[in-house]
C-alpha cells in the first residue's frame, strides 16, 4: 500500500542540527507504514550522508537520495517530488521540526476535503508568522477567501497528483523567492486548501550557531527580478482592480517596505543602499500602481510614498519616527469567574516617545496622523487614518520557552477619546483565560504565559506586553485548580507585567497552603485563606497540634469562589489550651497526587480571652435557639 504522507527533507552540511528534525520525524503517531521519509542529500562535505543512510537502514520508512552539490534548495525538493509515492508531499527544512501528531492532523484534514494544499499551525522563536492565518480552522478555503498570501514559505503538505497535473515544480539553482513562486502557483491552482489552526504542527527553531535556512544578504537586482516572476503569477490569475492590488500590497509590505529600513541597511555600504532603493523604485514604478499604495495604511502610505520619490536619508528619517510609536496594553481588573477560568478587563493605547500619540483633526473634520507624519511627500490626505473600526488589536498568551501562541476570546474595540484639538486612539475589552482550553480547545502544556496585545493601526504593527492592575509581587488571584488538578497561577513579573504559569505541579500547591494565612475572631471564630480556589472543592479538616491532635475542627468555605474557609466557634476550639497550635489540613478528596497533610507555617494562637468569648458565642447562640424553639412551640397550635 502507497504511503500516505511522502516527507521531503533537502539537505547539506546540517551537522548536528539535522537531530531535532530527525527525531520529530520518526516520532510521528501517524504509522510509519503510512510515512516515506526521503532525505535528498545535496553533496554534504561534512558526515551527514553516511548517518542518513546509517538511520535508513535500520529504518525502513527512510529514503536517501544524493545528488551533486545545486547550492539551493529547489533542485533537491524537485527530486524528492519525483521520488515521491506518497499521496501527499509535504516540505521540511533541515533545522526545522514537527509535533508528534502534525502528519496525521494535516492529512485527515486535507483528505477529507479534497485538499491540493495542506498548512498547519506554524510557531517560531526568531521569525516573523502571520498568526491571524492561523485563528481558525479552516477546512476548505481558496487564495481569495482566506490569507493564504501571508504564508509563502515551502513548509505545507501537496497533493502530489495535483503537482504532477498542475506540473507545479521549484525553480532551480542559485536564485531567491524560489519558494514563493512555487506557493503562488499552488494556491492559485489550487480548488481547495486546508489550514490546521487547533494544534501546532511546525516550529521554525532558532540554531545555536544562527544559520538557519534561507538567511543571507540579498542582491538587489536578482532579487527583485524574481520578485517580478512572482507578481506574473498573481497578474495570471487576476485582472487588474482591487483584488490583485490587494495580493500586491503583501509584496509591497514585505518584501519591498520592509527592506526600506535603516535596521536592514545597517553595516551595509551606501552603494548597496542606493542599489536596494533603485531596484525597489524601478519595480514599483512599472507594476505597482497608486491604487496599491492607497489601500495602505497612513503611515505605509506616506512610506511607499517615500519609495518612490524620497532619499535614502528622508526615508530613514520617517522609519525612524514611526519607530517612536509605541503600544501600551493595562489590564484594568483581574477576577476569578470559576472553574479556574481568568477575566480580564483590558485598555489598550498608543504611545509616541513615551507620550499620547494625539491625531489631528482636519479641516473637514478627518483625523489624520501627527504632521510630522505626513507631511513628506504630497498632502495632508496622506495622513488619513480612516475608520476606527479597521484598527485591530488582539491579545495572545505566548509560551516562554517555546513561543506558543494563542489567541485570548473576546473582541477589542477601538474608539477615539476626544480631548482639546485632538484625539486618543484606545482599544477595551475583556478577555476570558481558560488555560484548559486555549490551545485549540484543548489544554496549555506546562509551563510560563506571558500576555500580549498586537495593535494594527495606521498600517503599522505594534506589539505589548500587559502591565498588570497591582504593584509588583502583590497577589492577583489565589492558584486556580481546576476538576483535573491543573493550576494556574496568575502573578506580577519584576517588570510590573502580567503572566500566570499552569501546569500539575503539586510542589507549587503544598508551598501555597503551607503559607496560609490564619486568623481568629472573638465571635466568628477560626478564618484561614488558604490562597487557593478548587473549582470542585475538597473536603477540608484541620487539626490542632503538631503532633497529637488536640482539638479537630472542619472548615467551610465562604463562597464558593473563595480562598477563604471557616470554622466558627465550638466546643473544641473552646477546650483547646491558650498557647500557640500548629496546623495540620488534611485534603479529605484532592485530585491525584496532592499530599493528603500540609503543615501550615502559620501557628493558630488561642488565648484565655478568646476562650470566653468563644464560649460566651456558643451560650448566646443556644440561647437564642432556645427562644426560636419556644416561639415556634406556642405559635403551633394557634396555627391549628
Amino acid at each position: 500500500m502507497p504511503a500516505k504522507v511522502s516527507v521531503v527533507v533537502p539537505v547539506f552540511n546540517p551537522g548536528p542540527f539535522i537531530d531535532p528534525c530527525i527525531s520529530s520525524l520518526l516520532g510521528q503517531t501517524m504509522p510509519a507504514d503510512d510515512l516515506e521519509l526521503i532525505f535528498v542529500d545535496d553533496g554534504s562535505t561534512d558526515d551527514t550522508l553516511a548517518r542518513l543512510q546509517q538511520l535508513a537502514a535500520t529504518h525502513p520508512q527512510v529514503n536517501v537520495i544524493t545528488i551533486p552539490n545545486s547550492g539551493w534548495p529547489g533542485k533537491p525538493r524537485n527530486v524528492g517530488i519525483d521520488a515521491a509515492h506518497g499521496e501527499y508531499v509535504m516540505f521540511v527544512d533541515q533545522d526545522d521540526r514537527l509535533e508528534p501528531q502534525a502528519m496525521k492532523r494535516m492529512y485527515a484534514l486535507g483528505s477529507a476535503n479534497q485538499a491540493d494544499v495542506v498548512l498547519g499551525k506554524v510557531i517560531s522563536d526568531f521569525r516573523g508568522v502571520h498568526h491571524e492565518l492561523y485563528r481558525f480552522q479552516r477546512p476548505k478555503c481558496t487564495i481569495f477567501d482566506a490569507p493564504l498570501i501571508h504564508s509563502l514559505t515551502p513548509h505545507k503538505m501537496l497533493r502530489t497528483a495535483f503537482l504532477i497535473d498542475q506540473r507545479i515544480r521549484y525553480a532551480e539553482g542559485r536564485r531567491r523567492l524560489e519558494d514563493q513562486l512555487f506557493m503562488v502557483k499552488a494556491y492559485f491552482g489550487a480548488q481547495s486548501v486546508s489550514i490546521v489552526s487547533d494544534y501546532i504542527c511546525y516550529r521554525y527553531l532558532r540554531r545555536p550557531d544562527g544559520k538557519n535556512a534561507g538567511f543571507g544578504r540579498i542582491d538587489p537586482p536578482g532579487y527583485f527580478a524574481n520578485l517580478a516572476e512572482v507578481l506574473d503569477v498573481v497578474d495570471l490569475h487576476t485582472p487588474p482592480g482591487e483584488v490583485r492590488d490587494g495580493f500586491y500590497r503583501r509584496f509591497l509590505g514585505t518584501e519591498m517596505l520592509r527592506r526600506l529600513t535603516p535596521d536592514f541597511w545597517s553595516g551595509k555600504p551606501q552603494q548597496y543602499v542606493e542599489s536596494l532603493i533603485t531596484e525597489i523604485r524601478h519595480l514599483m514604478e512599472n507594476r505597482f500602481p497608486l491604487t496599491v499604495d492607497q489601500g495602505l495604511g497612513a503611515a505605509r502610505r506616506a512610506h511607499a510614498a517615500l519609495a518612490r520619490h524620497g532619499t535614502a536619508a528622508e526615508i530613514a528619517a520617517y522609519v525612524e519616527k514611526l519607530k517612536e510609536i509605541s503600544a501600551v496594553g493595562q489590564v484594568t481588573r483581574v477576577r476569578h469567574v470559576g472553574r479556574a477560568r481568568v477575566k480580564l478587563d483590558l485598555e489598550i493605547h498608543l504611545e509616541r516617545g513615551g507620550r499620547d500619540l494625539i491625531l489631528e483633526k482636519g479641516e473637514d473634520l478627518r483625523w489624520l496622523l501627527p504632521a510630522d507624519l505626513r507631511h513628506v511627500a504630497a498632502s495632508d490626505d496622506m495622513g488619513e487614518i480612516g475608520s476606527p473600526e479597521d484598527m485591530r488589536c488582539d491579545v495572545t498568551v505566548s509560551h516562554r520557552v517555546t513561543s506558543d501562541q494563542w489567541f485570548l476570546p473576546g473582541p477589542m474595540t477601538a474608539n477615539l477619546q476626544q480631548h482639546d484639538n485632538g484625539a486618543r486612539v484606545t482599544w477595551t475589552g475583556s478577555m476570558t483565560v481558560d488555560a484548559g482550553k486555549l490551545a485549540g480547545g484543548r489544554a496549555l502544556p506546562g509551563g510560563i504565559y506571558d500576555l500580549h496585545a498586537h495593535v494594527l493601526a495606521f498600517g503599522l504593527g505594534r506589539g505589548a506586553r500587559l502591565r498588570a492592575p497591582v504593584p509588583t509581587g502583590d497577589r492577583l488571584l489565589p492558584l486556580l485548580v481546576s476538576s483535573r488538578g491543573a493550576i494556574t497561577r496568575p502573578y506580577v513579573t519584576d517588570q510590573g507585567n502580567l503572566s500566570f504559569t499552569y501546569g500539575t505541579k503539586q510542589k507549587r500547591l503544598v508551598e501555597e497552603l503551607e503559607s496560609a494565612v490564619v486568623r481568629t475572631d472573638p465571635d466568628r471564630g477560626v478564618f484561614i485563606d488558604l490562597g487557593v480556589v478548587w473549582a470542585t472543592p475538597p473536603r477540608l479538616k484541620v487539626l490542632i497540634g503538631a503532633d497529637q491532635a488536640l482539638a479537630e475542627i472542619s472548615l467551610a468555605q465562604s463562597h464558593p469562589r473563595s480562598s477563604r474557609w471557616t470554622a466558627g466557634p465550638s466546643r473544641r476550639l473552646v477546650a483547646t489550651p491558650k498557647g500557640e497550635h500548629r496546623i495540620r489540613l488534611t485534603l479529605a478528596d484532592a485530585p491525584a497526587g496532592t499530599p493528603k497533610v500540609i503543615h501550615l507555617s502559620e501557628p493558630l494562637i488561642i488565648s484565655s480571652a478568646l476562650r470566653r468569648r468563644w464560649l460566651s458565642t456558643i451560650i448566646k447562640r443556644r440561647v437564642r435557639r432556645g427562644l426560636r424553639s419556644l416561639t415556634r412551640a406556642r405559635r403551633a397550635p394557634q396555627s391549628r
